[in-house]
């Protein structure tokens, strides 16, 4: 059995590995239909937020899933 230090660990390091990967998918969303002309800081700022989120729903649910076949062995 691993040590919670390493999913803590693993949670951290995956979360910053991802969120970038996924602001860059985000980006083939077109936004500008929905905001106003020159709006542009708002639309990345829309970006950033979701892809923070979803970097973290993403991480957490992965690093869980490792949790729970840890726990199995």
């Amino acid at each position: 059995m691993f040590f919670d230090d390493v999913f803590i660990i693993a949670r951290i390091v995956l979360f910053f590995i991802a969120t970038p990967f996924i602001y860059k998918a985000l980006q083939a969303l077109d936004l500008s239909r929905i905001f106003k002309a020159n709006s542009s800081d708002q639309i990345r700022f829309i970006y950033m937020v979701i892809s923070i989120i979803l970097g973290y729903l993403f991480v957490d649910a992965l690093i869980s899933l490792f949790e729970n076949m840890n726990a199995l062995l």
